[in-house]
């Protein structure tokens, strides 16, 4: 399982940029949520990654403590045969390291299975997370485009009425006015041309890392949570009767 990293953002950090030397919008509400769900989210990684390092630990010791237990019948049991049957101080003493070792093997499961119980309410509490944090970031995703296109009226609006103007008049120029697009007509050719030009740079460098400084989404890695339970509200409250009922494996 890869260690998850997350990314502690500062609520200046998450501040909205629109655009190179303008000066921060404030924090949205939904913005400092996000942040809040995503330090949330790191802290209950870190808590499933001790959990089950705990459970990794028990295991080694149950099969370390099994080995030992192993080797100690076979020694006795060898030494029974030398010793035609008579149990020997070495026999008894091994026979002794043997109990003991098994002894160990069965305490270390019983801690194993403990340790193992917490897992599933982890797991919902990740899910739960994730589902609020990702519903968040949509919001400040909203948040952000709708601010870019207001900048970009703001900015630009003028630029192209003016543009769509002279191209309405170059494309209506010496056809009879009967027979003239109409400004519908002309919008579709003309933001049709538009669009299909700004397709063309959606991957450019410059344009991806502009949308990523907007979004000032705090980098994760979601590989420790269980997606499927984050995608099923069903399954998240099918999981949760059952940690109620104490039979959630």
């Amino acid at each position: 399982m890869s260690e998850i990293q997350t990314t502690n953002t500062t609520t200046s950090e998450l501040a909205i940029q629109l655009g190179e030397g303008a000066e921060a919008a404030p924090v949205s509400t939904s913005r400092q949520r996000m942040n809040e769900l995503a330090q949330q989210l790191a802290s209950a990684v870190q808590r499933k990654h001790a959990l089950v390092a705990k459970v990794d630990t028990m295991q080694r010791a149950k099969q370390a403590a099994q080995g030992d237990a192993a080797a100690a019948r076979q020694q006795w049991s060898a030494k029974l045969r030398d010793a035609d049957g008579n149990l020997t101080r070495d026999v008894q003493k091994l026979r002794a390291n043997e109990r003991s070792a098994l002894s160990l093997a069965e305490e270390y499961q019983a801690m194993e299975d403990e340790i193992a119980a917490e897992l599933p309410q982890l797991e919902l509490e990740l899910a739960e997370l994730a589902d609020c944090y990702f519903s968040t970031a949509e919001g400040v995703t909203s948040e952000a485009a709708s601010q870019s296109y207001e900048q970009l009226l703001a900015q630009a609006g003028d630029s192209l009425a003016v543009a769509f103007s002279l191209f309405s008049k170059a494309e209506n120029a010496g056809v009879h006015y009967r027979q003239s697009a109409s400004t519908g007509e002309l919008a579709s050719t003309f933001f049709g041309r538009l669009g299909e030009a700004v397709r063309h740079r959606l991957n450019d460098c410059a344009v991806t890392d502009q949308v990523a400084q907007q979004l000032a989404l705090p980098p994760m890695d979601m590989s420790a949570v269980d997606m499927e339970l984050v995608r099923s509200p069903a399954r998240r409250s099918q999981l949760r009767a059952q940690i109620s009922t104490g039979s959630a494996v």
